[in-house]
């Protein structure tokens, strides 16, 4: 009776009296005893130390369950027509389905440990959230790769058909994929440089389009604009296009004009001083930026003053209201000196 291809050549392997399943239970409490104790042999502090106790698990048990598997096939009989991996496939589908398993694995004491070295470096919720989420989808596409790559093998894909194959492939990607590689490469690139990360406004201008990231993926980001309609970008776009981060803005600024009356320009220097001098005693407008009022023109509706300044934060509600009691005091000092608005201010905050 014929016996399995892995028989006879792994049998010339074994130590004499020695059977599979019994090599495998060696090997695997070899792999969890030594793991077990170069970790206990670190700090706590060490991120080495979470991945060797994650990882000992998924490098011991398959050497375990190859050998059960060895010890099974070589007491059955070798089925006509099914195709089973010779001891050196057989060797690489085991170390294979270890050094996957030990990634998926590890991939929780590594996120947590850079999470707590991106608290540490001062990094903000978001800019957190988008580095363990690089890391994630780079963990996972690094596995994705390694099964296609060990399933082409053991299908008899050589690595000469595999870079043949890869040289059409390019070719055809080249003609008929060139925006589905463009967009991938530049999801890559949003992942590395961060211009931006989920949570963020932001605004195109050359496109006209606004709004607020809630994903990005490797080919397109979605974005949530002011009408709270779904846009779903091409990355592509970020590369060849300015991005205004509008989360960024470190200051906000405040402007407004004041009309007054034709018989308002006496008092004109008196109301642009004591408006200069509001603006230096309110706390809640940065002394280190510009902060202006000026006499702007003089038509027939009457003299336009313009007042600019920054606030010192940098969120668009506290500007707003800033804006609004700037205004408001505005009109009491005009008023205070005998003039009078000929119209409502025009005011912006941004």
């Amino acid at each position: 009776m014929p016996l399995s291809p892995w028989a006879a050549p792994l049998d010339s392997l074994l130590p004499p009296g020695l059977q599979a399943p019994s090599l495998g239970l060696l090997l695997a409490s070899g792999v969890w005893l030594v793991c077990t104790l170069l970790a206990r042999r670190l700090p706590p502090s060490s991120l080495l130390r979470p991945l060797l106790l994650r990882a000992r698990l998924s490098l011991a048990l398959p050497p375990l369950i190859g050998g059960v598997l060895f010890g099974l096939l070589r007491s059955l009989p070798l089925v006509a027509g099914f195709p089973l991996p010779g001891p050196e496939g057989g060797r690489q589908l085991v170390v294979m389905v270890a050094l996957v398993w030990t990634l998926v694995r590890c991939q929780r004491p590594l996120i947590a440990w850079l999470d707590t070295m991106a608290a540490m470096e001062g990094l903000e919720g978001r800019q957190r959230l988008a580095l363990l989420n690089l890391i994630q989808k780079l963990t996972s596409l690094v596995v994705a790769l390694l099964v296609v790559w060990q399933l082409l093998r053991l299908l008899g894909v050589s690595a000469l058909g595999l870079v043949t194959a890869g040289g059409f492939g390019a070719a055809a990607l080249a003609f008929g994929a060139r925006t589905l590689v463009e967009n991938g490469l530049s999801g890559l690139g949003l992942y590395l440089h961060r211009p931006f990360v989920v949570g963020d406004a932001i605004r195109l201008p050359g496109q006209q389009l606004q709004g607020e990231v809630e994903a990005i993926g490797w080919f397109y980001t979605r974005l949530r604009d002011p009408q709270r309609q779904t846009l779903v970008v091409p990355n592509g776009l970020f590369a060849s296009q300015p991005v205004q981060n509008l989360s960024q803005v470190d200051r906000r600024r405040v402007a407004f004009d004041l009309q007054l009356r034709p018989q308002d320009l006496p008092a004109v220097a008196a109301i642009t001083a004591e408006l200069r001098q509001l603006l230096g005693a309110d706390p809640a407008v940065d002394p280190d930026l510009p902060a202006r009022v000026h006499l702007l023109d003089f038509g027939e509706a009457g003299p336009r003053l313009t007042l600019l300044c920054h606030g010192s934060a940098s969120d668009l509600a506290s500007a707003l209201e800033l804006q609004q009691r700037l205004v408001l005091q505005a009109g009491a000092v005009v008023e205070r000196h005998g003039a009078a608005l000929a119209a409502h201010p025009r005011a912006g905050a941004g």
